[in-house]
């Protein structure tokens, strides 16, 4: 079986993880954090805060406190979104938008807000000089994605953060693609929320992810519950990180995470990932009875998108796995207004996406596969 689907999560995790993961399970050497003056209780606790330095190391953020930990991305956009965000603000957004940015928008909108969309240009580019023409006086921030998992496509967050900081706005970045595939440091960013997700390039369990938070924001509580510490109070604690981690945190899976982010420190992977992508890419634009939604820049995301003339994604997928036993995605990817825009919401469109465990084998399995299937027609 060959995986190319690591956009949607990772298969393939270091045997550190595992071994993690076992051991937080079997060593009973952890109760619950925060929940105790004795020993276990407190190195649960310990060992949470080990997590978020390790994760503040990975992203160069210099307040661990300011990381924030969560099921997933997904949970994490909903928070951020959720708790910022009032009746009457407007908040700036792209075309590029995962569903997990876009559906907690449309809910702030139903609740008052206003919403405004850049757009994409033919080269699957963000057409960022739009932002400043979209900025009006109730603007609070931009919510936007740092890589397309449909294109593969990478964000200039540098040009976008000097838009937000010239006209003092807030940014949020979905990480979810860029995270472990891309180099990126909260070092070059203020007023700035990266949130995360663990399964995907950072090779951790699912059921982990998160954000970090780079200056000042006026959050409001979302979630309340036990927090171990001020149980006499009727809301929840407003510090950092208490006000967005309620219960009990899922310590196995963050210790997985944090063994991930170990290894990932020890051997980036991103020169690998960019030649095997760029590999993948050169290799199937031979093919002329091909549609790419990926055009390939210094910088991108481990993704490559496609069609094959006369047939639907979800037929070349199908193909794929049936008989020659590769996984890819296809499908509309959780990403609507991207296929809106390039008239793909009934075609659909096929993605490949790497992880360092693949190989210039497996990618040439890959190409001769689609190769087959397009002269079928």
């Amino acid at each position: 079986m060959i995986y190319f689907d690591n956009a949607a999560t990772t298969i393939d995790k270091d045997k550190k993880v595992i071994e993690a993961i076992t051991y937080a399970l079997m060593n009973k050497n952890f109760a619950n954090p925060s929940r105790g003056s004795y020993k276990l209780s407190q190195n649960a606790l310990r060992k949470l805060i080990e997590i978020r330095m390790s994760l503040a190391n990975f992203f160069e953020s210099n307040d661990p406190k300011k990381v924030i930990l969560t099921p997933n991305i997904t949970y994490s956009l909903n928070i951020i979104i959720k708790s910022l965000f009032k009746k009457g603000d407007h908040v700036i957004s792209s075309l590029a938008e995962h569903n997990s940015v876009l559906r907690p928008l449309y809910d702030f909108e139903t609740r008052g807000g206003e919403l405004s969309f850049i757009g994409i240009d033919d080269k699957f580019n963000l057409e960022l000089d739009q932002i400043e023409k979209l900025i009006k006086e109730n603007t609070k921030a931009l919510v936007i994605t740092a890589a397309s998992n449909v294109s593969g496509k990478v964000t200039d967050l540098k040009k976008v953060y000097s838009i937000c900081k010239k006209h003092k706005l807030k940014l949020i970045i979905d990480g979810a693609q860029l995270a472990g595939a891309c180099d990126f440091s909260m070092e070059d960013f203020d007023d700035t929320i990266f949130a995360f997700t663990g399964h995907k390039a950072l090779h951790g369990p699912q059921g982990t992810g998160g954000f970090i938070i780079k200056g000042d924001f006026d959050f409001e509580q979302v979630f309340s519950g036990g927090s171990g510490f001020d149980s006499f109070s009727k809301k929840q604690p407003h510090s950092l990180p208490d006000l967005f981690e309620p219960g009990t945190a899922n310590l196995p899976s963050f210790i997985g995470l944090e063994a991930a982010i170990e290894v990932l420190k020890e051997n980036k992977p991103y020169e690998k990932l960019d030649k095997l992508t760029r590999y993948l890419y050169e290799n199937l634009k031979e093919n002329k009875n091909l549609d790419f939604y990926t055009r390939l820049e210094k910088i991108n995301a481990p993704i490559v998108s496609f069609n094959i003339k006369g047939f639907d994604a979800n037929t070349i997928s199908h193909i794929l796995d049936l008989k020659y036993d590769i996984c890819t995605r296809a499908g509309s990817h959780c990403a609507p207004l991207f296929h809106k825009r390039f008239g793909t919401k009934k075609r659909s469109i096929v993605r490949l996406s790497l992880s360092p465990y693949n190989t210039k084998e497996e990618i040439d399995y890959v190409v001769k596969a689609i190769n087959e299937i397009s002269i079928q027609k």
